[in-house]
This record gives structure tokens, sequence and C-alpha cells, in this order.
């Protein structure tokens, strides 16, 4: 099992404490599980727990890329989604083998958006002069603060975007067998449930995370009751419960309440909300929706 939930982020965690609450999904470290589950010859199949609202664009193409090279190396890949997985999370979910939603699940939200705050106006009323300074071409300078784009920086920044969401297009028409036109009808940033996604072919099943493990099975040719590794760079809340309870060997259902355990919305919603404001003020192309009140 490999998981990936909250904000998806480039980079890699830097550890921690498996408690800490920290809901970022670290592209360094999950393509990196992806990798070391494709090279151990006693994993056969992948389960990937997506629940995440998005996030970088550059992050979501590193762990689908990842993804797809596990699918080479003859390990299938069936996402579980739990309480979303839209934007972002749909670009690292939408090349699986298969993909199983929970009923309630806010899915798709395919699109992309950007911008940055431009504060001289601002912070001029409170008598501070804010000035950029920049090496190069007219471009350089489209990120700073002092002041808005120029036309022609709005212009460049808008096909920036639009190249983001014509390859998110293709990626789920890719992963998913839908002509692209289809897709788009179907995009446009709007968020569906689980059940409605199903509808429209942007998952494969209605379920929760045992349908996923058997599916995994099904796809490996394995029966009955195998043992489940969460394939993490570092020690995690799953871990971190299973050796306090003495399990060795972490049975799927073992997994799964200690996933239900760690879920605890209301654990987890001041959390998220960091979270989410930090990398909606990223000056980046994000792939993120709106998160679910929890």
């Amino acid at each position: 099992m490999i998981g990936a939930e909250g904000a998806i982020v480039t980079g890699a965690s830097g550890g921690g404490s498996p408690f800490g609450g920290d809901s970022n999904v670290y592209s360094d470290d999950v393509a990196q599980a992806f990798r070391n589950a494709a090279e151990d010859k006693d994993v056969k199949a992948i389960v990937f727990r997506v629940s995440s609202p998005g996030g970088s664009d550059t992050a979501s193409e590193q762990i689908l890329a990842a993804m797809k090279s596990a699918k080479a190396a003859g390990k299938p890949v069936v996402v579980s989604m739990g309480t979303y997985a839209a934007s972002g999370g749909y670009w690292i979910s939408s090349q699986a083998n298969s993909i199983i939603a929970e009923p309630s699940t806010l899915t798709g939200s395919i699109g992309v958006y950007g911008g940055k705050f431009a504060l001289g106006d601002a912070l001029s009323r409170f008598g501070v002069d804010t000035k950029d300074l920049h090496v190069g071409g007219d471009y350089s300078q489209a990120f700073g603060s002092a002041e808005g784009f120029t036309p022609d920086q709005r212009a460049k920044f808008a096909g920036w975007m639009d190249r983001i969401y014509a390859g998110f297009i293709s990626r789920v028409a890719e992963g998913r067998k839908l002509p692209p036109e289809r897709v788009r009808e179907i995009a446009k940033g709007r968020v569906w449930t689980g059940v409605q996604a199903k509808g429209l072919g942007l998952v494969d099943e209605v379920g929760g995370f045992y349908q996923a493990v058997d599916k995994a099975k099904q796809l490996a040719k394995l029966e009955g009751d195998v043992p489940l590794r969460r394939m993490t760079p570092q020690e995690g809340a799953f871990e971190a419960l299973t050796n306090a309870l003495g399990v060795s060997a972490t049975s799927a259902r073992t997994l799964a309440a200690a996933a239900w355990v760690f879920g605890d919305p209301r654990a987890q919603s001041i959390i998220d909300g960091v979270a989410e404001a930090k990398l909606r003020s990223s000056n980046s192309g994000t792939v993120l929706a709106p998160t679910p009140i929890r």
C-alpha cells in the first residue's frame, strides 16, 4: 500500500513525528515508494490510497510518472479513493489499472488555476515602498509582489495555465480511455461524488478499501489472505500504531482500522486548512479542488 493523504507538494517530508499531523503529500516520497515497490520482487500489486484535494501540478505529474513506471514493471496499481481525490488527487489516480471510490468520495475537479498576490499598492498606504529587482526579460519579474501582471505577462501566464489544463485532459483521456472531447465536457473543475464519477467513467467501481485490496489480488492473480505492506520512506502513523500494538504482519483489515483511526475528521480539519492556505498562496500552477467541510 502507498498512501497519499493531504495536499500534494514537491520535495520530501524530511521525517518528523508520525503523530505530528503533517497533511502534505510529498512527491519525492511517494515517487520513491512506487520505485521501491516496482523493484521489490515480493510486491505483486499496489493499492494506492488517495485522499487529496490536489496541489502542485509538477508534484502530481512526478507521482503519476512513478506510478506508470511501476505498472510498466508488471505491478498492477489499484487506487482506493478516500474522502476526496480531486484535481491533483485525480491527476495522480487517473492512469491506475483500476479506480475504486467510496460513494461519497469527492473526485474529478479536472482543472487548474494560478496567480499571485500583488501587495505594492496596499503596502504603500502604510508608507511601505516596494520595488522588485530582477535580471532578464520582462517575464522574469512576473511574480514580483510589488505590482500586478502586465498585459503581456498575464497573456503568457494564461497560456501556461492552458497548457497545464490540456495536459491534465490528455492524461485523463489516456488513463480512462475516453475521447478528449468527452473529458472536456466533464472537466472544467467540476466536482463529482464517487457514484456520479462511476456513471461518467472517471472511476471503475464504488466501494471501499477492502474492495481495492480484492481487486489488486485479482489483477495479480493472488488467492487467500495476503500480507499488506505500507511502502513509505519513513515510519508513518500506520506503522506507529501497528508497532505499538505489536502487529508484525499487517493484514488488510488491521491497516484499514488504522486508517479509520487516523482519518478522524475532527483531528484533521485544522491541519487541512493550514496546508490548503499555504498551497493556494504559491506562485505555480495549482490543481487544487475546494475541500469539503468535515
